[in-house]
């Protein structure tokens, strides 16, 4: 913990992308998480600010999500055999995982954002088995503008307790991410009925400048 603060206190944005980026190969050996309250911690530090923080975060985990998915469309099985990637492919994991990932569909690249153990694999079966890049992108951009936010703030509110936060995080993460849909769902609703409203609106006002002029 103590490293990585001292890292990222130095040049916040950079160092938040590329810890990001090594997560999401699985290179270090502390986890996405932690790097993102890290960066909340920065926020209350005056390192940098919380859009920015949200920002450098996404953009790090996009990075890194968006790597494996291309090897896994490119390298194809071959990544069964590479160590860093060895474990996450075992066969036996492999076989199971495919065949969720048919059953359930994209349904499974977007609930990986919530679900630290499954990511590495989720993401080169979505590219090994032929998933659209943009329709990878849209559901992994999804994931994030619930968990990134959210999880900033957190190690923002929280910087001096933020091994007691990750636990919290680790120990209710399936509840947490059930209230991030929720809240995703809610959001989304919000937007089209007020895009419904304004519409009527626009409409409404169309047909009394037509009665005006006839």
């Amino acid at each position: 913990m103590e490293f990585i603060l001292e890292t990222i206190s130095t040049h916040p944005g950079l160092w938040v992308f590329l810890l990001l980026f090594a997560c999401g190969l699985g290179l270090p050996p502390w986890s996405e998480e932690l790097v993102i309250l890290a960066s909340g911690w920065a926020v209350s530090e005056g390192h940098f600010s919380y859009l920015a923080a949200v920002l450098w975060c996404g953009a790090g985990i996009l990075a890194g999500d968006s790597l494996l998915f291309a090897l896994g469309r490119l390298a194809g099985d071959r990544v069964q055999s590479w160590p860093l990637l060895r474990r996450a492919m075992r066969p036996k994991r492999r076989q199971r995982f495919n065949q969720q990932f048919l059953h359930y569909g994209t349904r499974v690249v977007f609930f990986a954002r919530f679900l630290p153990g499954v990511r590495t694999l989720t993401y080169l079966v979505a590219g090994n088995l032929g998933m659209p890049w943009w329709k990878f992108l849209v559901l992994d951009v999804g994931g994030a503008v619930i968990t990134v936010p959210i999880s900033v703030w957190l190690g923002w509110k929280f910087a001096a307790n933020l091994d007691a936060v990750q636990l919290w995080m680790h120990r209710f993460q399936i509840p947490l991410a059930i209230l991030g849909v929720a809240m995703a769902t809610w959001l989304l609703l919000r937007f089209r009925r007020r895009r419904r409203e304004r519409l009527r609106e626009l409409l409404l006002l169309r047909k009394r400048r037509e009665d005006r002029n006839s």
